[in-house]
């Protein structure tokens, strides 16, 4: 608080005149306590801006763990340490999961249909609490998909996803977005037209 109010003390056109509003201060204690309050200012910002250089660096890391460990390796019990216990999971706008347990039973699914699945990340940004990633996912369906039988056939889907972040930098949502259709189709599935009779 002290350092908002310290900025916007400063952040008025003093801040423009500065060599002439010193140059005007007669007093050496009022011009020694105005240099006080501006080393504050610029000391409050640098804190600032680390530790919102230290959350992003967390929520990076996390989201590469995620990545290369839960996905990649399927190691989930990495995921209890990077999200919280109420981590939840939208595919497309559905919710798919509200919990871990959840999220580990639908990382399951496709660890089970596609056992050589590998996802790469092609661009990540992060802004405040969330993260944008644009990532691919590669696999060959050997195994059962849900209730799908295994079709043999190699997939490559590009999607994007939102990941949003605690305070603590760990994961507490995922909304991610691709196209359904085209992931069924390289899966061999066809939409029939609609009987109109």
């Amino acid at each position: 608080m002290t350092c908002l109010l310290i900025k916007n003390l400063f952040n008025s056109n003093l801040q423009s005149n500065m060599y002439y509003f010193f140059k005007r201060i007669k007093n050496m204690k009022v011009k020694y306590l105005l240099v006080i309050i501006l080393l504050a200012l610029f000391s409050c910002e640098n804190e600032q801006q680390s530790k919102k250089d230290a959350l992003q660096d967390v929520i990076m890391s996390n989201n590469r763990d995620f990545v290369e460990y839960c996905w990649n390796n399927k190691d989930l019990e990495k995921l209890k340490s990077i999200s919280t216990e109420d981590l939840v999971r939208n595919l497309n706008g559905i919710k798919v999961a509200s919990s871990q347990k959840e999220m580990e039973a639908n990382l399951k699914v496709y660890f089970n249909g596609f056992p050589n699945l590998k996802v790469t990340l092609n661009n990540t940004y992060v802004k405040n609490n969330m993260l944008f990633t644009y990532w691919t996912f590669e696999g060959t369906n050997t195994g059962v998909f849900g209730e799908s039988p295994a079709t043999g056939k190699k997939v490559k889907v590009s999607g994007f996803s939102i990941v949003h972040f605690n305070e603590n930098g760990k994961m507490i949502q995922e909304d991610i977005y691709f196209n359904e259709l085209e992931f069924l189709q390289q899966l061999g599935y066809t939409i029939n037209l609609p009987n109109t009779e």
